[in-house]
């Protein structure tokens, strides 16, 4: 889309439309299409994210703290079918009901001061993030268990914890990911060792959850203050373990219900960053790096070159973001970080990186068939400054021979995580293409655009819903079409 030059802001519309709630159910074919859905795309694309920030006339503390809402795009024959639920959570379902704030959040307290808080552990909205593995459908949360969706109705079935070996006292990320050679799936949570003098003894528990769906094997990485972790990355060989310089503050003054968990976060600038390296057949700690205080939110490929661990991600030298999210009717900018490469020589602990895009980003996303090996491409969601920047409102591509493509929304339009979806018999690791969930500020309404993934300057076709799209967070491709409403 071509760039507004000069707009007045006065009569653009803002992200904050994009945050009001879909309270209502839908499913049914788009129909309003410009251009021409490709033919060599099928398959389903999952997203999950909150779907209000209101209940009642209340709004939550926090943007983490909305309901889990699935989207579902059913793609086949050039054809696009559409439908949206509510994961069935204790949380949604009770305050559905009663129409008012019933649990704590990240950064909600229930109303009624301390003692409506004390002892409560914020609920589970379930709604950051999802994976279809071992045969089922599940929504990820990083401060709870997952839930467990119909993949063909989107029915809840209710919290899993992998057969009682995902512990009640653990938790279990948002960001999972997949092995290239065994196709298992690894996943983390913050957790404990026990205690020590100076009390919990803080480490991430590492999850193993092999092709049947079964926890396979599990291990602790100690660290040594409790973090902000959302992501981690996945090579071949190991786990890698950003140990951010956020800290989340002390957990006996939210247990005390004396203050939410966000109003404990801080960026430490006198808390170096960690990288550890965990071998993926040991879950054991093999080399550690340290580096200036930082912080990653989201990682894109990880690979082995020689001796050499090679890591994208989105690097953040504060975390003024958390700030925004905690007043996002009022957020004036929500914005990204700076993609960087990085790379952890194993043998000789030294630690570099190279600046790979000079926009600001976020939600780095790549072939997936790719994962553990070098690839050439990669694409991410960009803030570009076009007179109105105040959210996410483009794509770029970033080739590794230094080729960056942008594409820069109209002011008044918003995007999404862009996900990468390969096309049929893909061949190259750029041979797909881009979906993306565009907000239209104007009409209040969203639309899918999808993108050839060699070329993200136009869209190839454009559908558009019949409603609006809340601002979501992640999501995932599968290469069937999963739903009944959609075959």
């Amino acid at each position: 889309m071509t760039v507004i030059d000069k707009p007045d802001t006065k009569t653009i519309p803002t992200f904050h439309g994009g945050l009001a709630n879909l309270d209502r159910e839908h499913s049914y074919w788009l129909t309003d299409v410009e251009g021409t859905v490709p033919s060599d795309l099928e398959g389903t694309f999952y997203r999950n994210g909150p779907g209000r920030q209101r209940i009642g006339n209340t709004p939550y503390g926090h943007w983490f703290d909305g309901d889990g809402m699935l989207s579902v795009f059913s793609i086949a024959e050039g054809k696009v079918h559409f439908a949206n639920r509510y994961v069935r959570t204790p949380k949604y379902i009770k305050e559905t009901a009663k129409q008012k704030i019933c649990y704590r959040g990240f950064g909600t307290q229930i109303p009624g001061g301390t003692i409506r808080n004390v002892g409560r552990m914020p609920g589970n909205p379930s709604n950051t993030n999802l994976v279809y593995h071992g045969g089922k459908l599940l929504t990820l949360y990083e401060g709870g268990h997952p839930f467990h969706v119909d993949a063909t109705t989107l029915e809840t079935h209710g919290e899993y914890d992998f057969e009682g070996k995902l512990k009640r006292n653990m938790v279990m990320s948002a960001h999972g990911h997949f092995h290239g050679p065994t196709g298992d799936w690894f996943n983390f949570g913050a957790g404990s060792m026990g205690f020590g003098k100076n009390g919990p003894k803080m480490c991430f528990n590492i999850f193993r959850i092999d092709k049947q769906g079964k926890m396979s094997d599990f291990g602790q990485l100690p660290i040594g203050h409790f973090p902000f972790a959302h992501d981690f990355g996945l090579s071949n060989k190991y786990g890698i373990f950003f140990i951010n310089s956020i800290t989340m503050g002390p957990i006996s003054e939210v247990m005390l219900g004396r203050r939410s968990i966000s109003e404990g976060v801080k960026f430490d600038d006198d808390i170096p960053m960690q990288i550890a390296l965990v071998d993926l057949n040991t879950l054991q700690e093999v080399r550690r790096f340290q580096t200036d205080p930082g912080a990653i939110i989201h990682f894109g490929n990880c690979f082995e070159d020689g001796d050499e661990v090679v890591v994208d991600a989105m690097h953040s030298d504060q975390f003024e973001a958390n700030e925004a999210l905690s007043d996002v009717f009022n957020a004036k900018r929500l914005r990204g970080g700076e993609y960087r490469r990085y790379r952890l020589n194993v043998k000789t602990g030294q630690l570099s990186f190279e600046v790979m895009s000079p926009t600001n980003a976020e939600f780095p996303t790549f072939n997936q068939n790719m994962a553990g090996r070098p690839n050439h491409t990669t694409f991410s969601a960009v803030s570009v400054e076009n007179g109105h920047d105040s959210f996410f409102n483009g794509i770029q591509r970033v080739a590794f021979d230094g080729n960056i493509q942008l594409n820069t929304l109209d002011p008044g339009y918003f995007g999404s995580e862009p996900l990468f979806a390969p096309s049929k018999d893909s061949a190259a690791d750029d041979d797909g293409y881009i979906l993306e969930v565009v907000y239209n500020g104007y009409d209040h309404n969203s639309s899918l655009q999808i993108f050839k993934a060699t070329n993200i300057t136009e869209p190839v076709a454009t559908l558009t819903l019949r409603h609006h799209l809340p601002h979501q967070f992640h999501g995932f491709w599968h290469d069937k079409v999963m739903l009944n409403d959609a075959r």
